[in-house]
């Protein structure tokens, strides 16, 4: 794991040539911890809808995010207030949204401890705006508690984020307990650990894997 060193490296985002600038700025300021600014971008971005913020602004910002983490350029605490800033200025422009009123039941969350919850946010935020009844399992999803909430609350789509490797086992052991204890339930899976693994439809028998949050909804509306 990197251990912080090198944090005297330069501090500009390094974000790819032609991506847009409002995903620069976005960046700058939840690197240096400018909550004031990061709410500015994403409230100037909102008019463009909030598939445009998450997947033109936040999604490549917080990539730029992980990637200095891994490159040993930034700190953990580095990395969690960055994130910590993210989250609170998203959740500044949810009283900007008209939310649609509710449809099919949705879950959305992970699998317990897993902690990297951001792309599972988005993914329930996306789905609740294209119309789907939607709960977020903030907490993490553990077996005993993500089976009782599909029995309770006649669920049609099980959305899991699986972000690191070593959860990968107990995402398919949710999905089997799942597919047994609610019949005709649809699953859906995503994250980075997902996104590395070949045939993974098969693996965690799910129906579906989604590599990003538009793609998501995507995939979800024909489940409607």
């Amino acid at each position: 794991m990197p251990s912080g060193e090198g944090r005297a490296a330069s501090r500009e985002p390094r974000i790819a040539e032609g991506d847009d600038a409002e995903a620069r700025l976005f960046t700058a300021a939840i690197l240096t911890g400018n909550y004031v600014a990061a709410r500015s971008v994403l409230h100037a971005a909102i008019g463009n809808g909030l598939g445009y913020v998450y997947e033109r602004i936040v999604v490549p910002a917080m990539d730029e995010v992980g990637r200095r983490w891994y490159e040993n350029r930034i700190s953990v605490a580095d990395e969690h207030l960055a994130t910590a800033v993210a989250q609170t200025a998203v959740a500044s422009i949810y009283p900007l949204i008209q939310w649609p009123p509710g449809g099919p039941r949705a879950v959305v969350g992970y699998v317990e401890p897993e902690r990297h919850v951001f792309g599972a946010r988005m993914v329930a935020d996306l789905l609740a705006l294209d119309g789907w009844r939607t709960t977020f399992a903030s907490g993490g999803i553990s077996l005993a508690r993500g089976l009782e909430d599909l029995r309770r609350s006649e669920v049609k789509l099980f959305a899991v984020s699986v972000t690191l490797g070593e959860h990968l086992p107990a995402a398919r052991a949710l999905i089997q307990r799942a597919r047994e204890d609610v019949p005709g339930v649809k699953v859906l899976v995503g994250g980075r650990a997902v996104a590395a693994l070949p045939d993974a439809v098969q693996l965690l028998g799910a129906d579906a894997v989604a590599a990003s949050a538009s793609r998501a909804v995507e995939v979800a509306r024909a489940w409607r």
